[in-house]
């Protein structure tokens, strides 16, 4: 007999909702005019579907790792150490990255294309470091079941960011296809790096 416990059913609920939106969302890529992200706009059926499903994974997520915390008992709390960090910085980003894009853009505006802070070194820096954060979450919980939801919200990012390169094209035209051309889908590593160098530098005087 199985015990199908409260945690299951968390856990089955956000298998579904996960496998539903990465559906949606490869059906949009590869399947347009078909479109679910980015939503027309707010208050259409696409804009509903797409956020009711992604806030519920991301929850459900979140929700699984702190019921299943420690199931897996691969290693002891110093995974905090690389857990807790990855989750913070992760998140820190995504949260400090609305700053830069701006609420409207968020909800698939059309405020103008944002190159500068973030977007300079990433297209999508908070689906890069949402991703990062999530990787945290599945370090700290130490969770077999917190995987999946992970990674199914992780493709969802992914696939976020590969639908959304057609729809910008057509708004911004060639700004942004040199924009694209200059800067790195999720992260610019070395470009970040060369730019960490260049700020610590002494400024050279001139005579």
């Amino acid at each position: 007999m199985i015990d199908f416990s409260y945690t299951h059913a968390v856990f089955v609920v956000g298998l579904i909702v996960g496998i539903t939106l990465n559906f949606l969302m490869l059906r949009t890529l590869f399947f347009p005019p078909f479109r679910v992200w980015p939503t027309p706009g707010p208050g259409t059926w696409q804009s509903v579907t797409f956020w009711t499903l992604f806030r519920a994974g991301m929850v459900l997520t979140f929700v699984m790792g702190i019921l299943d915390w420690n199931s897996a008992g691969l290693v002891d709390l110093s995974r905090l150490i690389i857990g807790l960090p990855l989750f913070l910085v992760g998140f820190g980003i995504t949260v400090f990255g609305y700053f830069n894009l701006g609420l409207g853009n968020t909800y698939c505006g059309e405020d103008g294309l944002i190159s500068h802070g973030l977007y300079r070194f990433s297209r999508n820096p908070q689906y890069a470091s949402s991703i990062l954060g999530l990787i945290g979450t599945v370090i700290m919980a130490d969770s077999w079941l917190t995987v999946p939801l992970a990674f199914s919200a992780s493709c969802v990012y992914v696939l976020m960011a590969l639908t959304e390169e057609q729809w910008l094209e057509d708004r911004y035209g060639a700004t942004y296809l040199e924009y694209k051309n200059r800067t790195a889908r999720f992260f610019d590593l070395p470009g970040f790096i060369q730019y960490l160098v260049e700020k610590t530098q002494p400024s050279r005087r001139t005579g």
